[in-house]
């Protein structure tokens, strides 16, 4: 397998996952600044297009959303030719087993959220009036459970993901990988005090400067015999 392509791929997945969150911020601080200057306008009376807006941004999300899985699948894709050039079949099945961990979290957590909303609709009262206790805890519960689940699954998926980059950077010789590795486990660990995501996005940029520089393996000159 070519190492070529492998390389190819991870990058390519490496600088979707740097570019994907800058785009956000960047919709979402334009979005505010947008409901920020139409407030003038709609305290006039003025029409404004805050609907609109918003659905420009929700377009947004869902795309940016979508090109990260395919950057996911890339870097998957990546593993896979790498783990088979370098004859290291962990490099591939840690990040595949990362990456089924995350989607299992997720569908766990939508799961549970989606049970404990349906359980709380029919003691929700109508609009305009507060929540009772019990429909008030039953969201709580909900938002708690869905956090404690995504980050139990997540953190186990990120040392999946952190073995890994450990593996390839082993068969490599790039200690780039290392460090996204690690960056990636600790901006998990770190999600609760909210300076996660820019460890995670650190640790991309690490790992597209690994992918950047992989070098074919030197072979080794053959000895010829002494001659008499």
């Amino acid at each position: 397998m070519s190492l070529e392509s492998g390389r190819k791929l991870g990058l390519a997945a490496s600088l979707i996952e740097v570019i994907m969150p800058v785009i956000i911020v960047i919709v979402m601080v334009l979005f505010i600044a947008s409901i920020i200057a139409a407030i003038p306008a709609a305290s006039a009376g003025s029409n404004v297009t805050i609907p609109n807006l918003s659905l420009v941004f929700i377009g947004v999300l869902i795309s940016v959303g979508i090109l990260t899985f395919v950057g996911i699948i890339l870097f998957i894709v990546a593993m896979h030719r790498l783990s088979q050039y370098y004859n290291e079949p962990g490099i591939y099945k840690n990040a595949l087993y990362g990456l089924i961990l995350n989607i299992i979290g997720t569908i766990v957590a939508i799961a549970i959220e989606f049970l404990l909303i349906l359980g709380s609709i029919g003691i929700i009262p109508q609009a305009g009036t507060v929540l009772p206790g019990t429909a008030l805890t039953q969201l709580i519960l909900a938002g708690f459970a869905v956090f404690a689940i995504s980050f139990v699954f997540g953190t186990i998926s990120a040392v999946f993901y952190m073995r890994a980059f450990n593996m390839l950077a082993e068969k490599s010789g790039k200690n780039d990988f290392k460090t996204a590795g690690l960056l990636y486990l600790l901006g998990q660990v770190l999600t609760i005090v909210l300076i996660g995501g820019l460890l995670f996005w650190i640790a991309w940029i690490f790992a597209a400067m690994g992918f950047n520089s992989l070098r074919p393996k030197e072979t080794q000159p053959s000895r010829l015999p002494t001659p008499p």
